[in-house]
This record gives structure tokens, sequence and C-alpha cells, in this order.
């Protein structure tokens, strides 16, 4: 019996005996100098860039100088619905002013037209005549009154004044408030 041939881990690597070497075929010849692309240059990169750019910055302008003209022309009527409620961020003054000379030409609701921010004319508080308020901490006040100077808190009950129902700050004074009147500190 003839023993059959093994295969051995090394056999893919080895070359039969009688087999000729490969040889690697030769490198492709270099393309002609007309088929050669070149990149583009740099300046012809720039210079896209460049207007680019100049588009950006031109239509930035333009849209800015727009909006300014649209905002400075108060006198012309608004083209789009709601757009007279924009308005009064450009001219607070001149749209205040048409507001009020509607309101007294109108007339016909009792509705407050006047800007949020107004409060009104101060209202002065006449004291009770007789009484001064010198001081005020953690809740008691000394208190002059016709005769002598006390101490008074919350609840407590003055003679011509009435019972004290608090004591509280108005502005940069103090106040005392009883169901007699208000006595204003200094």
């Amino acid at each position: 019996m003839v023993d059959a041939p093994t295969s051995r881990p090394d056999a893919t690597r080895r070359t039969p005996p009688n087999a000729k070497p490969k040889i690697a075929p030769p490198p492709p010849p270099p393309p002609l100098v007309a088929d050669r692309r070149t990149p583009p240059t740099r300046p012809a990169r720039e210079i896209g860039e460049m207007a680019v750019r100049t588009a950006g910055v031109g239509l930035a302008v333009v849209s800015t100088a727009f909006a300014a003209y649209m905002i400075s022309n108060a006198e012309r009527q608004p083209q789009f619905a709601g757009l007279e409620h924009l308005a009064i961020y450009s001219r607070p003054t001149v749209i205040a002013a048409r507001r009020i000379q509607t309101q007294v030409a109108d007339q016909r609701g009792k509705i407050d037209f006047t800007p949020v921010g107004s409060i009104g004319e101060a209202q002065s508080e006449a004291g009770v005549p007789g009484f001064s308020l010198l001081s005020v901490r953690s809740g008691v006040a000394l208190l002059q009154t016709p005769n002598a100077i006390i101490k008074v808190s919350a609840g407590d009950l003055v003679e011509g004044l009435g019972r004290v129902t608090a004591l509280e700050r108005r502005g940069e004074n103090w106040a005392l408030v009883a169901t007699g009147g208000v006595v204003i500190g200094n």
C-alpha cells in the first residue's frame, strides 16, 4: 500500500521547484501633459469665498436699511395686520400722543388707555393733629401724643387716635395706621 502524501502547513507558501518566478508588471506610462487635471489654484478658491462673504454682508446691510426705513416712517399706514401694535416700539411718544387724542375724541367707553407705567398723582395723607411718629423698631413705635411720648404696637388703644391697626413702611417713612387716622413719621 502506498502512502498518500499528507499536506504540510507550509505547502501554500512553497512553490514547486520547476515553476517560474512571477515578475511584477511594468508600471503604466505617465499620462500626457494635456491629460493631467490640476486642482483649482488657491486664488480661485479665495475669490469664490470673497464673493460669498460680500454677498452676505450686502444682504445684511440692505435688510438693516429696510428695517430702519419701515420703523422711522410713523405717518405711513400699516400694511400688515397688527403692525400698529408693534409700532409702539419705534416711537412711543408719538403713539401715546395719538392714543390720548383718540381717547378724548372717542369717549365711547370707560376703558383707561393710559400706559401701564403711569401711577397718577401722589395722594397726600394729612396726619392727625397733635400726634407725631418719632421712630419704629421691631414692630414697636415711639409716638408723641399731646400729653406724652408712649410706646405703641399693633392692637394697642391710644387716646385720641383709636386702635392701632398697623405699622407700615410708606416710601422712605414709617406710618402708624389707626382707626382715627394715619400718623406719618419723619
